[in-house]
């Protein structure tokens, strides 16, 4: 039983891929900004690209396995919960995936500091 948990902590789980659709995601409302286009009946503004520009952040710091990454997923993931039901089927699996492997996130910055 032991060797099952071990198992799972030292896979890669699915943090890669989620944050690949955080990156698309971000990067997505980023060209709506940018290209002034209405969602809902409010039109967007190239200033409006901030937040989907730190959920590219987020993504690319999850990617990398950094803490700050990790953190800032989970604030996004958050806010997904509330898109019911695409967004809090994908929100609660990262935020699964970002706590069962959080060991992933500590250990990249001893392998820098070790490998130095």
């Amino acid at each position: 039983m032991a060797s099952d948990s071990t198992e799972r902590n030292h896979s890669r789980g699915q943090v890669t891929p989620i944050a690949w659709m955080y990156v698309v995601y971000g990067l997505g409302l980023c060209l709506a900004c940018l290209a002034e286009a209405p969602i809902a009946p409010l039109p967007l503004s190239p200033t409006d690209a901030f937040v989907p520009l730190l959920i590219i952040v987020a993504g690319v710091g999850a990617i990398l396995r950094k803490p700050w990454g990790r953190w800032l997923c989970y604030v996004f993931s958050a806010f997904l919960l509330l898109g019911v039901p695409l967004g809090t089927i994908i929100g609660g699996r990262m935020i699964h995936q970002l706590t069962v492997h959080r060991d992933q996130f500590r250990r990249s910055a001893r392998t820098v500091s070790h490998g130095s």
